[in-house]
């Protein structure tokens, strides 16, 4: 082989992929993350194989003198080593990031800290202010997520249930105040933020969006993304091919390590058909290095005043891995489960703190960081037989909408949450109606509870929680199959509890401070003063830890004139059931 042929095809072979990696790294800073990886595996197989085939077929010495080439190859190269060494733009512009990481918990934030796991939390404790963050019934995320951003309880801000929209909530939000205030707004993957409207600056919906859009336009690929692992109506969340949706995200923020990590799973997904478990690992922690890479580019480019980022690979892994994570809750665990799948959660945890950090050093030393969570979580709470049952919801909520009206039926842990979708239906009645359906006995086979805050909402428990095989098999609720309403499962060992947490710092903010009463409604009005924007009088919680409490006047009628445009006319947007039934908010009888 003559080796200046091969060198000089070599050349040419590399060329292409330095100056793909150039151009991708002018639009999106971050691109080149493995610069080293990308070298193996794209520059050098391109090289050699180039190198190769020039050298078999040029068996005379037709291309030795060609300098140029070599001269060209060596300036891409210093580009390639330029735009991969170059310092990633900051986000100078922010004033207020508030980062949400789903069901985050003190119960596990402090031991990891403590063993050096998590340094972002750890530097923002002493840096500021820290807190638990006291949740409320009923504890599911659309509710409490909204709660947080309104300042209002659901009584006011009127999001009782999952198949809800933005179009929904009757008060504004802490960025629909800010973005009236003229303040541009970040809001990525705040729950019931579908449809998104226009603003200065983006929004990108959260997981119960039943369609891709986003604001601005450009970025509603990493929601095709996201859709199209979970939908089975494909058709709906997809239009473009994955080929093309990758390479559309990494002009905007996708890095070279995610996109390789992802395609190595694909390929695992195809070869070796991984089992639900390991598919829920992956993907979890995959589409939150998805959600950084897409949201730390969009931060740079819009520079919002307020951002928002939210995270939640935390809970939708403690839902499914809290037996292997703690397996001293529930006594015989198969040490294999615990080798395998033990560390799922504290590795969600890793990951939401090395985003928190990576965020912290875009922003300038004038920016103020908040850490909240909408609930804790803890080993579900089941009776002392410890029979593994999960409600069902399917047949419930088909059955009340036909004989009562439309309801809103989901669950939680071993708990239903029954809220009233129809204006028109009495909760009194409804309740005369649960309490009449029996079981085989004559008893009563749901406990009625009043939800605290919500008069449009109740809660329902077994009476009898000892469910055995035999009791499906054999019994019946209001004349039908108990198995339509009931079933055996060890799939969600874990549930939430009402303490969550709360982080602040920057400036004013008390430094290595330890609160001991905050609240859900006390967030949006926090923020809201971090944002030198006075909270209205009509909000029920307190700004925490900054001593300026003025208030103005009531904001409620700014929801009137916050513009959808005909995303917000549309009446086709379904929530997926899919992955409601995936996180184990609904279950249908299998």
């Amino acid at each position: 082989m003559n080796m200046r042929v091969f060198r000089t095809g070599a050349f040419f072979g590399a060329l292409p992929a330095l100056l793909v990696a150039a151009v991708l790294s002018v639009a999106n800073p971050w691109f080149l993350d493995r610069p080293l990886l990308y070298i193996a595996v794209a520059a050098l197989p391109l090289a050699l194989v180039c190198g190769a085939a020039l050298a078999y077929v040029m068996r005379r010495k037709l291309w030795e003198g060609l300098p140029a080439m070599r001269f060209a190859f060596l300036l891409m190269g210093l580009l390639y080593l330029a735009m991969a060494s170059r310092p990633r733009p900051n986000a100078d512009g922010v004033k207020v990031l508030v980062m949400g990481i789903d069901g985050a918990t003190f119960d596990i934030v402090e031991p990891m800290i403590e063993g050096g796991d998590l340094p972002a939390l750890k530097a923002l404790g002493q840096r500021g202010t820290s807190s638990v963050l006291t949740s409320m019934e009923p504890m599911f995320s659309p509710l409490l997520w909204t709660t947080m951003a309104t300042g209002k309880p659901p009584e006011d801000h009127g999001i009782h249930g999952f198949h809800v929209h933005a179009t929904d909530c009757q008060v504004p939000r802490i960025w629909d105040i800010a973005a009236d205030e003229g303040l541009g707004i970040g809001i990525y993957k705040w729950l019931v933020t579908w449809p998104p409207r226009p603003v200065d600056g983006f929004i990108v919906p959260a997981w119960l969006a039943p369609s891709p859009e986003t604001w601005p336009v450009d970025l509603s690929f990493v929601k095709e993304i996201e859709l199209a692992n979970r939908l089975k109506r494909k058709s709906v969340a997809q239009v473009r091919s994955n080929y093309e949706l990758v390479a559309i995200g990494m002009f905007r923020g996708l890095r070279f390590g995610t996109v390789w990590d992802a395609t190595l799973w694909t390929v695992r997904e195809r070869l070796t058909r991984p089992n639900e478990q390991d598919r829920q690992v992956a993907l979890q922690l995959l589409r939150g290095r998805i959600d950084r890479d897409v949201f730390s580019w969009s931060l740079s480019q819009h520079q919002p005043e307020l951002a928002t980022f939210t995270y939640y690979a935390t809970d939708g892994l403690a839902h499914i891995f809290w037996r292997a994570f703690r397996p001293d809750d529930f006594g015989d665990v198969d040490p294999q489960e615990v080798a395998k799948y033990g560390d799922a959660i504290p590795e969600a945890y890793r990951q939401a703190d090395a985003i928190l950090g990576e965020l912290m050093g875009m922003l300038s030393d004038d920016a103020r960081v908040v850490v909240v969570s909408d609930h804790g979580f803890q080993a579900l709470q089941i009776g002392s037989d410890k029979t593994f049952f999960a409600p069902l919801t399917e047949r419930l909520q088909a059955r009340m909408t036909e004989e009562v009206g439309e309801v809103d039926v989901s669950k939680l842990g071993v708990k239903l949450n029954v809220g009233l979708a129809d204006d028109a239906l009495d909760i009194d009645e409804v309740q005369v109606w649960i309490e009449a359906l029996v079981d085989e006995s004559g008893e009563p086979f749901f406990r009625v509870e009043p939800v605290p805050g919500s008069s449009r909402a109740l809660g329902l428990t077994l009476v009898d929680e000892y469910v055995t095989a035999e009791r499906i098999a054999a019994g019946t609720v209001g004349d039908e199959p108990l198995k339509q309403y009931v079933k055996l499962t060890e799939a969600f060992t874990g549930e939430h509890r009402e303490d969550g947490v709360f982080y602040a710092a920057g400036p004013e903010i008390p430094k290595n401070r330890r609160l001991t009463d905050a609240h859900l409604l006390d967030v949006s009005p926090t923020v809201q003063a971090m944002l030198d924007i006075q909270p209205a009088s009509d909000l029920p919680g307190r700004v925490l830890i900054l001593d300026d409490d003025r208030r103005a006047g009531s904001r409620d009628r700014l929801v009137d004139s916050l513009d959808y445009g005909e995303l917000g006319r549309r009446d086709d947007g379904e929530v997926n059931e899919d992955l409601l039934e995936q996180l184990g908010y609904i279950e249908g009888e299998d």
